[in-house]
C-alpha cells in the first residue's frame, strides 16, 4: 500500500465513477481497479459496493475514507511546510574541518546537504583540531568538525560518528604481514606523525600512554602538517604512522600501504561537531546540525560504529 493507492481510493469514493476517476488521474480503469484490489487485500475487506450503477463505499470503505481524508490532508500540510523550510534556509555557513574529516567524510555530507539546501553557501576551512577550536572561540567559524577532544567551557561537543586509528606501514615492510604489532615492535619503527595539535596525534598519544608506552619514546623522524603528506612519506618508505583507517582507504586499495592493529589496544575515537556555547545558532547552523545527525547520514557511516 502506498500514497497513490490512497489517492485513487479517495477520488473514486468522491466521484463514485471509474470513468470520472480515470479522466482526473489520467490512468486506465484497470489500473484503478488494481489499486482498489491491493487496498482490499491489505485490509482484508471489501471497500466498494459495485452492485448498482454508481460505485458506493461499503461500511468498511466509509471507515477507511475518514482516515484517508485526514492522512492526505496531513501529507499536503507536510509538503507545504517542508517546501517553505527549504526556501527559508539560505545564507552562509562557515565550517572548519580537520584533515581526515574534510578529505574522507565531508564530501558526501556536503554533497547531500547542498542538494537539499541549494541556497546555502558553505565556506570550508581545513586545519587541525586546535586551530578550529580557536577559530570557534574567536567566532570566525560557525561550526567545527573535529577528530580530537576539545575541553573548553565555552565549546559544545556533539559526537556524530566513530573512527579507529591503525598503524600504517609501507606495503612491502617486513612487519606489514602481521595483523597486530606489540608495543615493543612499535618502539623499533621510525615514525612520521601529524604535527602537535592535530586531533589524530592527541588521541594516538593519549591511547599509547594509557597502554604504558610514552609517546616520546617513539622514534619520530618527521612531523608533517597534513594527512596526505604523512601518507606520502609512508608510501615512500620513510617510516610508519598511526592514522584513521578512513584516511588510507584509497592507498590500501592501490596496495601502497598496509594497516595493522596494536596488540591488546583499540585506538577508537568520536568525530565531533563543535560550536560556541554562548553564540546563538542561525537557522542555517541548526539545519546543518539536524542534517548531520539524521538517520540518512548515520546510515552512510553505520559500519564505522
Amino acid at each position: 500500500m502506498n500514497i497513490m493507492h490512497l489517492r485513487v481510493f479517495k477520488l473514486l469514493a468522491e466521484n463514485e465513477s471509474l470513468n470520472k476517476t480515470s479522466k482526473i488521474l489520467n490512468i486506465s480503469q484497470p489500473t484503478i481497479n488494481h489499486n482498489v484490489y491491493l487496498l482490499e487485500q491489505h485490509y482484508g475487506a471489501k471497500l466498494f459496493d459495485r452492485s448498482s450503477k454508481k460505485i458506493k463505499l461499503t461500511r468498511f470503505g466509509e471507515v477507511l475514507n475518514n482516515y484517508v481524508s485526514e492522512m492526505l490532508n496531513l501529507l499536503e500540510q507536510s509538503e507545504k511546510h517542508i517546501q517553505s523550510l527549504v526556501g527559508e534556509v539560505s545564507g552562509n555557513l562557515y565550517l572548519g574541518a580537520s584533515h581526515t574529516i574534510a578529505e574522507n567524510v565531508l564530501p558526501k555530507i556536503m554533497g547531500m546537504f547542498n542538494h537539499d539546501y541549494p541556497e546555502v553557501d558553505i565556506h570550508l576551512e581545513v586545519t587541525n583540531t586546535q586551530h578550529i577550536a580557536e577559530r570557534i572561540l574567536e567566532q570566525k567559524l560557525d561550526l567545527g568538525l573535529i577528530e580530537g577532544p576539545v575541553d573548553h567551557i565555552e565549546i559544545k561537543n556533539i559526537p556524530f560518528m566513530r573512527d579507529e586509528l591503525l598503524v600504517v606501514l609501507p606495503y612491502n615492510h617486513p612487519l606489514a604481514i602481521k595483523k597486530s604489532l606489540t608495543l615493543k615492535e612499535l618502539s623499533t619503527l621510525p615514525f612520521v606523525l601529524r604535527e602537535p595539535g592535530s586531533g589524530t596525534r592527541v588521541v594516538m598519544e593519549s591511547s599509547l600512554k594509557a597502554a604504558g608506552l610514552d609517546p616520546r619514546e617513539l622514534n619520530t623522524v618527521m612531523e608533517l602538517g597534513n594527512t596526505q603528506a604523512v601518507i606520502g612519506a609512508v608510501e615512500a618508505g620513510l617510516g610508519a604512522t598511526i592514522l584513521s583507517e578512513l584516511a588510507v582507504t584509497k592507498e590500501i586499495q592501490l596496495k601502497t600501504v598496509k594497516t595493522c592493529k596494536i596488540a591488546n589496544i583499540e585506538i577508537k575515537r568520536s568525530f565531533s561537531l563543535i560550536f560556541h556555547q554562548e553564540r546563538p545558532l542561525s537557522t542555517v547552523c541548526e539545519t546543518f546540525l539536524a542534517f548531520i545527525n539524521s538517520q540518512e547520514i548515520a546510515s552512510i557511516f553505520k559500519d564505522r560504529d
